[in-house]
């Protein structure tokens, strides 16, 4: 086999100068005479690409190139490092994210749980007012201000809840106390902060409690009917730390608050923040909690920067450990990008016979000039479109068993190509490269049908590439099969791998294609005269003769006067390997004298 002879960047289109096309399955030659079979179609496996299962399918429709563009970035080793860079940073962007997500919940927890703890203490006042209340309303029953009076509200503040101050005070109006007693004159205590309602009591915030005998001390009255009695100030038991600050407001009806401990300013943002307007550049939690009437709320705002801060080491760790996630999973992930978008695994789900391509290499008769053969030489186009050569994807062909498969597809592609350009009247013989493995006259008839049809524009050659030994009487039988269907055989590569003089001496093949080391050797090489004995032996058996390689006019008129004569020659001096079109266009124009010859471009 010589599929190492050709290795062209697979970027480029065609072959590079050199006639290193040779290999079984992807090279057949098209002499005068002759049928192509049609291939049999290999349906293409669905792709499943990085991350997510969609199909592709490559056309020459627009679509088609831009899916070959996308498709192009998980094939190229680069931009595989590139996306695998750009997996990880997002991997370490989702991990962080999460961990932001975890902590932004952990701040509302901790909002939600402080807000409660400095909320509780104004609902047990709350509890114990009413209760207050409810004990003067049901045991305050004598003349208001007589001393039974004062001394029913006496027995009321000797209750356990830490209220021991009442006043008698209908529409606002004090008119004695349990401290001062009976006064002859009525102290107006003003309008309420918030008024009575039936669910809260009426509070005026903040006052002077001298009228009452303690001086210098200030407290909040609580009304509801006719009595009222005295509350301490509140005093907030959470004030907050570097990240966490809290407010506790007393709301009035009309939605007015009023400061009443913490840290002062809380609320009011939580408010703008509300309604539309900036708490600040730095992203801030905010929310309020109240009692269940809404007269007291507690508004607590957490910096995040600021518990991250205070969070330093927790903050660390995460990081790290996204980080090396986020790397393990990336690594991970471009893993299976390079297993899924390696050539193998692309080969084999893409090949079929839209992804085969021919190019025709003329070959020439030697003695009269005349353009009589081509060798068909196989590409395969890539899913990202890029055009790739035999010495890549023919191991795969061989390993996975598919050398008659693609000979079919070759077959098909070459009898569609072959069968529109070929100018009428213009026969040609064409020959396939194939495995030894593959000589079954049965399948390769089947395969071929298309060209044996028409016997009058084509002949079919079978060269034999002996990659592996031959069993005689099998190939023989097969041959002589082969024959009476129509169909030439050829060793291919004579003088190289496996080929052997009993085989020619065994085998009543039609023709020998001499290795194209004879034709490239140096003129005083030994192979160079191992040419000569080489071409006596082949006449000896009455075999035609085709020789590769021809590179140069000198090498082909050395050629032209060996002695027996040479029958065909092909190579880059002659012709490179054509497009169809192109194929066609040298046939027109080519000239039969040899010595009008010109390498074509």
């Amino acid at each position: 086999m010589k599929g190492g002879a050709e290795s062209a960047p697979k970027s480029i289109p065609l072959p590079p100068r050199g006639t290193g096309d040779r290999h079984p399955i992807y090279a057949s030659d098209c002499w005068n005479g002759g049928k192509f079979p049609v291939f049999r179609e290999i349906l293409v496996g669905s792709v499943k690409p990085f991350l997510m299962g969609f199909r592709l399918t490559l056309t020459k429709s627009q679509g088609g190139e831009s899916m070959a563009k996308l498709v192009s970035l998980f094939i190229s080793s680069r931009q595989q490092t590139i996306i695998s860079l750009l997996l990880g940073c997002l991997l370490f962007a989702g991990f962080v994210g999460f961990a932001a997500l975890f902590a932004v919940q952990q701040i509302h927890h901790t909002m939600r749980s402080e807000a409660q703890e400095a909320l509780q203490p104004v609902i047990d006042v709350g509890v114990k007012i009413d209760e207050a209340f409810s004990a003067l309303e049901k045991g305050v029953t004598a003349a208001p201000c007589s001393q039974p009076f004062l001394d029913q509200m006496r027995r009321v503040a000797y209750l356990p809840d830490g209220i021991s101050e009442f006043l008698y005070a209908p529409d606002g109006r004090v008119k004695c106390s349990l401290s001062k007693g009976w006064s002859s004159q009525a102290l107006d205590l003003g309008p309420p902060d918030t008024v009575e309602t039936a669910e809260a009591p009426a509070n005026r915030f903040d006052r002077d409690l001298a009228f009452l005998g303690l001086d210098g001390l200030v407290g909040s009255l609580v009304s509801r009917g006719p009595f009222a009695l005295v509350v301490p100030k509140a005093q907030l038991s959470y004030l907050g730390t570097s990240w966490l600050a809290v407010e506790l407001v007393a709301v009035s009806q009309s939605g007015v608050w009023r400061h009443r401990g913490g840290r002062e300013g809380v609320h009011s943002q939580f408010v703008e923040a509300a309604g539309g307007g900036l708490s600040g550049l730095l992203p801030r939690l905010s929310e309020s909690r109240c009692t269940a009437n809404g007269r007291f709320c507690v508004t607590t705002e957490a910096s995040f920067l600021g518990y991250l801060k205070d969070q330093k080491v927790g903050a660390v760790v995460a990081l790290l450990v996204a980080a090396v996630l986020a790397i393990a999973l990336a690594d991970r992930g471009r893993a299976m990008i390079v297993r899924h978008w390696s050539f193998e695994k692309r080969f084999r789900r893409h090949l079929g016979p839209e992804s085969v391509i021919c190019m025709y290499q003329p070959i020439m008769e030697l003695r009269t000039g005349r353009i009589s053969a081509c060798e068909v030489l196989a590409r395969w186009r890539d899913v990202d479109d890029q055009i790739v050569y035999p010495d890549r994807f023919i191991p795969l062909v061989e390993r996975y068993g598919l050398t008659m498969s693609f000979t079919r597809m070759v077959v098909e592609r070459a009898y569609a190509d072959l069968s529109a350009k070929v100018p009428d009247g213009h026969k040609l013989l064409v020959t396939f490269n194939i495995f030894p493995r593959d000589l079954d006259s049965k399948v390769l008839c089947d395969v071929f049908r298309p060209f044996l049809s028409e016997p009058d524009r084509f002949t079919v050659v079978v060269e034999l590439v002996e990659s592996d030994a031959v069993v005689v009487e099998w190939a023989q039988r097969e041959i002589e099969l082969l024959r009476q269907a129509g169909i030439q055989t050829f060793i291919d590569d004579f003088g190289a791998g496996y080929s052997s003089i009993h085989n020619l001496a065994a085998l009543s093949v039609d023709g020998v294609k001499l290795d194209r080391s004879f034709a490239m050797a140096p003129a005083d090489s030994l192979m160079a005269r191992m040419l000569g004995h080489a071409i006596e032996m082949i006449h000896a058996s009455a075999r035609s003769i085709v020789v590769e390689g021809v590179e140069t006019r000198e090498r082909l008129d050395q050629l032209r006067s060996v002695e027996p004569p040479i029958d065909y020659v092909q190579g880059y001096f002659i012709s490179r390997p054509l497009t169809p079109p192109a194929f066609r266009e040298f046939l027109l124009k080519h000239p039969a004298d040899p010595a009008r010859l010109s390498i074509a471009a």
